[in-house]
C-alpha cells in the first residue's frame, strides 16, 4: 500500500537510492547509471519547482569553483604534455556527476519516511554481505562460487576488487546507526548493536587493514556519543568488544591476525629502532606517497593535472635507490588522497578543496555535536577519518570511491527532514 505521503516520484527516488550498494557491487558502469538518474531527477525537480538556491550557496559555488579549476588544470596540462592524453581532461569534465550530489541529495531526500525505507534496505544488503564474508572465510568462495584472486583477502562479491571492507566501512555504521538514533526498544538496540560489532568484526576478517583502522576509529567515536547518560555501561562494553575481537582472532582467524601483526611489526619495528619516517618506508604505499611529494615539488602551483600521476611516476628522476618499494612507485594514484591533491591539482587546487571541507564543516560540525545528532556524527566524522593524512586511501575522482565520498557528503548535507 502506497502511503498517502508519497507519491510515485517519491518511491522512484526510493527505489533509486536503496538500490545503489547493489549498483556499487555490481560495477563501474551500473554507478554511473545511477549517478545519470539521481542527475536527471534533480534537474528535473529544480526546474518542475523553479527552486534555484542550491545553486546560490557558498558551499556549491566553492565546489564548483574547484570543478571549474580542475578542467582548466587538466586543458592546460594536456596542451603542456599531449603525451598524457586527454583522458584526465574527461575525468575533469565528469566530475560534475559528483559536484551535483551536493545539492541533490538533500533535496531528492526530503521525507523522514523516505530515508527510513532506504536504509532498511541497506541493512538487508549489509547482512547479506556479512553472511557471504564469513561464508567465503570458511569455503574459500563466496555464495556464488566465485574465488578471491587474492587468496590472503576476502572480496565476498566484488571478486577481483579488495573494497568490501570499505564498503561495510561506509554504509554499514551509518545504516545502523540511522537506526539506533531512532526511539527503538531494547530488544531492536541490542540487536542493532549487535550488528556494528559484527560489521567491525566483518571488516576484520576481509584483511583490508586500512578499512578496520578506520571503522575502528569511527566505532569508538560512535561509541563515545552513544547513551551518555550511561558512561560506566558504555565503557564496559567497549571492554567485553575488545576481548571479544581480540579472542576471536586469536582462535578463528589466526590468518588475518597474523596478517595485521606483520603490518604492524613493519611499521613499529620494534627489534630494530628507527626514525618514524624511516618505518613509513616499510609500507609498500609510502613509495607512492613519495613520488607523489617529489612530482608536487616539480609543479607546486598547479600540478600535471587530473589522472597524471600514472604517467609521470615513471620518470627516472623519481627512483630512488635507497627507497624501499621504489621500483612499485607507479600506480593509476598516489592512493592518499592529500598528496593526490597535491601533486595533480598543486597548491591552488588543494587550497580550494580544504576551503570547501572548512566552508562545509565550520558551522555544521558543532551544530551537530551541540544537537547529539549522533546520526549525522557518524556521517561527519566518517567523512573526516575518510581524508586522514598518511592512512591509504582510493582516488577523490574514481568510480567507487569518489561516488563514496561524495555521495554521503550530500547525506551530511541534509536539512530537518519532515
Amino acid at each position: 500500500m502506497i502511503s498517502k505521503k508519497l507519491d510515485i516520484k517519491h518511491y522512484f527516488i526510493i527505489f533509486l537510492f536503496a538500490t545503489l550498494p547493489v549498483a556499487t557491487i555490481i560495477g563501474n558502469f551500473f554507478i554511473n547509471f545511477y549517478l545519470l538518474c539521481i542527475f536527471l531527477v534533480f534537474i528535473i525537480s529544480i526546474f518542475k519547482t523553479k527552486n534555484f538556491n542550491q545553486f546560490k550557496e557558498n558551499n556549491f559555488l566553492i565546489l564548483f569553483t574547484f570543478y571549474l579549476y580542475i578542467c582548466a588544470n587538466s586543458l592546460i596540462n594536456y596542451y603542456i604534455n599531449p603525451e598524457f592524453g586527454y583522458d584526465g581532461l574527461i575525468r575533469s569534465l565528469l566530475f560534475l556527476k559528483f559536484l551535483i550530489l551536493l545539492p541533490a541529495v538533500p533535496l531528492l531526500i526530503d521525507k523522514k519516511e523516505i530515508l527510513e525505507k532506504i536504509f532498511k534496505f541497506w541493512l538487508l544488503i549489509i547482512f547479506i554481505i556479512m553472511i557471504d564474508i564469513f561464508f567465503e572465510k570458511y569455503n574459500g568462495s563466496n555464495i556464488f562460487g566465485f574465488k578471491s584472486l587474492d587468496e590472503t583477502r576476502i572480496t565476498s562479491f566484488f571478486y577481483d576488487e579488495n573494497v568490501v571492507g570499505t564498503f561495510l566501512f561506509s554504509f554499514g555504521f551509518i545504516t545502523t546507526i540511522f537506526f539506533l538514533q531512532n526511539k527503538v526498544n531494547k530488544k531492536y538496540k541490542f540487536i542493532l548493536n549487535l550488528i556494528l560489532v559484527l560489521i567491525l568484526l566483518s571488516i576484520l576478517v576481509t584483511g583490508e587493514r586500512s578499512a578496520f583502522l578506520k571503522s575502528t576509529l569511527l566505532f569508538l567515536i560512535v561509541f563515545y556519543f552513544i547513551d551518555e547518560k550511561k558512561l560506566f555501561i558504555k565503557k564496559f562494553y567497549l571492554l567485553l568488544l575488545t576481548i571479544f575481537l581480540t579472542v576471536s582472532s586469536f582462535f578463528i582467524f589466526p590468518t588475518v591476525l597474523s596478517k595485521q601483526t606483520e603490518f604492524l611489526n613493519r611499521v613499529l619495528n620494534v627489534e630494530n629502532p628507527k626514525s618514524f619516517s624511516q618505518r613509513l618506508e616499510n609500507i609498500r604505499y609510502f613509495a607512492h606517497y613519495d613520488t607523489a611529494i617529489e612530482i608536487f615539488k616539480d609543479k607546486k602551483l598547479n600540478g600535471i593535472g587530473n589522472k597524471n600521476f600514472r604517467f609521470q611516476c615513471h620518470h627516472k628522476k623519481y627512483f630512488k635507490e635507497n627507497l624501499k618499494f621504489t621500483n612499485l612507485r607507479c600506480s593509476t594514484h598516489p592512493h592518499q588522497i592529500h598528496f593526490e591533491l597535491l601533486s595533480e591539482q598543486g597548491l591552488v587546487g588543494y587550497f580550494i578543496f580544504i576551503l570547501f571541507l572548512f566552508s562545509f564543516f565550520k558551522g555544521k560540525f558543532f551544530n551537530d555535536l551541540k544537537e547529539r545528532n549522533i546520526f549525522k556524527i557518524t556521517i561527519n566524522f566518517y567523512l573526516i577519518i575518510f581524508l586522514i593524512p598518511i592512512l591509504p586511501s582510493g582516488s577523490l575522482f574514481s568510480t567507487f570511491n569518489g561516488f563514496l565520498f561524495w555521495f554521503f557528503l550530500g547525506l551530511a548535507n541534509l536539512k530537518k527532514l519532515s
